[in-house]
């Protein structure tokens, strides 16, 4: 690029803009990071000054739908609570191109029949670690029993493949009390302290219109619904990126981006596993060997602590 000077840190870039005089450091957490670095890496000056612009990014990617006047975020000319723009922010932040699934996920918040559960759910879709499913559903977490029973009742089953639902009329719809009827889904912090030592992290995904109440208690870390489905189990415990969840079109070639992305120094490149296990749970060592031979030409190997698999490492 003849106008642009770029150095690559492991959480930033740093762009020096000979054009202007200008040094613009961008973070991870910004919104067009990913596809910055993609841009720089396609040696794409006019891209890079695209993409600087986070105001036209949003808009491109709705198809002018999405506007930005001050901190004000419009959708159709219509102010946007701070939380759905956060994950419209959270898919653009990934790279994503399309956001179908953000759409959905208004869509289905909007036609949940409560006004009051639409405003309570804010408080709870805020929490980080809470990715949107392609048919426009949230992720979220329950802390279950080692036989993955509800720690509760010990009546409802929690393992992966299960839909669990009731009567929304059944669900007690008052925020005011914490512990009720109705099925509860946590934020990562809440459901990972909930299933404690002795139990299990199960990843679930219910409808934003399934919503039924937030209980004010616990920092809103916890919320009632009517309907959940247990997709997965975390393992590792540990929480999920914030953007999309599922990938199973395209599997190998994500999981290769992640890995290429943190793969930063002097080789051999030393990657841990959990690192890519945070956004891709069930990324197994077969899954994640099959991604780099796929998409590459490095040559890997797996390193293991106490029989398990610690790091992955990249050789020309």
């Amino acid at each position: 690029m003849t106008n642009i000077d770029y150095a690559l840190g492991p959480s930033s870039v740093f762009i020096y803009d000979r054009l202007n005089n200008k040094p613009i450091e961008i973070t991870n957490d910004r919104l067009n990071y990913q596809s910055i670095i993609e841009a720089i890496k396609a040696n794409d000056e006019d891209q890079v000054r695209d993409l600087l612009n986070e105001n036209q990014v949003l808009n491109n990617v709705s198809n002018g739908r999405v506007t930005v006047t001050g901190n004000t975020v419009l959708l159709d000319g219509r102010e946007l609570h701070s939380a759905e723009a956060k994950k419209l922010v959270d898919l653009v932040s990934e790279g994503a191109t399309n956001i179908d699934r953000w759409f959905r996920f208004i869509e289905k918040l909007y036609n949940n029949p409560s006004y009051h559960c639409r405003k309570q759910a804010y408080n709870f879709i805020a929490h980080s670690g809470m990715p949107m499913t392609e048919n426009g559903n949230i992720i979220g977490y329950k802390g279950v029993r080692d036989d993955y029973k509800d720690k509760y009742s010990g009546k409802f089953d929690n393992s992966v493949g299960q839909v669990l639902r009731m009567s929304r009329t059944d669900v007690d719809d008052n925020p005011n009390n914490g512990c009720s009827s109705g099925f509860h889904v946590g934020s990562h912090d809440y459901a990972d302290s909930w299933a404690g030592s002795d139990g299990r992290l199960m990843i679930v995904e219910y409808s934003p219109t399934d919503i039924v109440s937030v209980p004010d208690e616990s920092g809103y870390g916890k919320l009632r619904v009517c309907e959940y489905k247990v997709i997965a189990e975390s393992s590792s415990r540990s929480k999920l990126n914030n953007g999309s969840y599922g990938y199973e079109s395209n599997k190998t070639h994500h999981i290769w981006e992640l890995i290429d992305e943190l793969a930063y120094g002097i080789e051999p490149y030393r990657i841990p596993i959990d690192r890519i296990q945070e956004r891709y749970p069930d990324a197994d060592t077969d899954l994640i060997l099959t991604s780099i031979r796929e998409n590459s030409d490095y040559l890997a190997s797996i390193t293991f602590d106490d029989g398990e698999p610690s790091e992955v490492i990249l050789n020309s």
